[in-house]
């Protein structure tokens, strides 16, 4: 099955209000020859099993588009997601099949079709396709503790010991893997200590985790609507 048969079969059954089909549809015409000649290799290669799998994701992920236009209360015009956008939305969003990462695609491409900046920066597209369940839960629960707008700075230590109890010891991975996608960062500073050895002051170095200008803007792009939060 390739790529033109592939976005048929999902079709207008999973929603009406914003169909992800259709938002490739003339991007789709476009490449249309090349996807002809890729649905031979396609197949050749792996067969209809993957091609269904992305059915099926595609499915999942309108069901949850859907349910994020009518939570945000969104007024939605198709028109506002430029076709780059929506044909890199739609190759990443079809390869995911958890439903708390389908939630996160779902979040930006409604908000980008209301005309959010933030969730049509296609660069958050490739950072979600890193996203595992738990970094996502960890997402949350980080900027959730920060001012909006303001980047909070939070002790490394207190941050390691809170998310550990709060979400279980394997979230700090998470953590570790928020900063290395470049959605949280960790800065030093050294302070002075009294009282140190002969009464002298001692420097030492200390370290904060806070959020990246890019971690803010998916944020404010993905946050659940505030019924949610």
């Amino acid at each position: 099955m390739g790529a033109t048969s592939f976005m048929h079969e999902v079709g207008p059954e999973f929603g009406m209000a914003l169909q992800i089909t259709n938002i490739v549809e003339s991007a789709r015409q476009t490449l249309a020859p090349v996807g002809n000649t890729l649905s031979d290799t396609w197949a050749a290669l792996i067969g209809d099993r993957v091609a269904a799998w992305r059915v099926k994701n595609a499915a999942a992920i309108q069901m949850a588009v859907d349910g994020e236009v009518k939570a945000l209360g969104l007024k939605i015009d198709r028109a506002k997601i430029p076709e780059r956008y929506a044909m890199t939305w739609f190759e990443e969003a079809t390869k995911q099949d958890e439903p708390e990462i389908h939630q996160l695609f779902a979040r930006l491409l409604a908000r980008a079709a209301a005309g959010d900046e933030d969730a049509a920066d296609r660069r958050h597209l490739e950072v979600l396709t890193h996203f595992t369940p738990k970094d996502a839960q960890v997402f949350h629960w980080y900027f959730a503790r920060e001012a909006e707008g303001r980047q909070t700075f939070l002790a490394e230590h207190g941050v390691w010991a809170d998310v550990r109890n709060e979400l279980g010891n394997d979230s700090w991975m998470s953590i570790e893997h928020l900063l290395a996608l470049g959605v949280l960062e960790r800065r030093f500073d050294v302070v002075s200590r009294e009282g140190g050895f002969m009464g002298r002051d001692e420097w030492a170095a200390s370290a904060d985790l806070t959020s990246t200008e890019r971690g803010m803007s998916l944020y404010r792009a993905c946050k659940p609507a505030a019924a949610e939060e």
